[in-house]
């Protein structure tokens, strides 16, 4: 378990929570570029990639320490399904299908294994 109170941890969490941020902006940007009409505006991107980041930074300083990277890496994607496609249904008119939110919930699979590899080893 994470000491979740020490300078380190802090420095992990923020760490983690940018790069979430500016890494699921990015694929979320891209896929609604490249993907016309996926979303009706950037409110549901924006949503998506705030939900993804806040539940993804708690879980990457609970679960990841737990499980691993690779156990972590399959929870995590039924979890990140979920948002994705729920947060796009929240909002009108917009394209997202179950296929669209697996395949940008695999495009973003890279990005966590990564960012757990680096949070396990910065713990401990």
């Amino acid at each position: 378990m994470v000491d979740r109170l020490s300078p380190r941890t802090v420095y992990v969490a923020s760490f983690n929570t940018l790069f979430k941020l500016i890494g699921y902006g990015i694929i979320f940007v891209a896929a609604d570029y490249l993907i016309p009409g996926l979303y009706s505006s950037p409110g549901p991107v924006i949503t998506t990639v705030i939900a993804l980041t806040a539940v993804g930074s708690i879980a990457d300083l609970t679960i990841v320490p737990r499980f691993g990277n690779l156990p972590s890496l399959l929870l995590g994607f039924f979890g990140m399904l979920a948002i994705i496609w729920f947060s796009a249904q929240a909002w009108p008119n917009n394209n997202m299908t179950l296929g669209w939110a697996v395949l940008l919930t695999l495009v973003i699979g890279p990005l966590e294994y990564l960012l757990h590899t680096i949070i396990l080893r910065l713990i401990k």
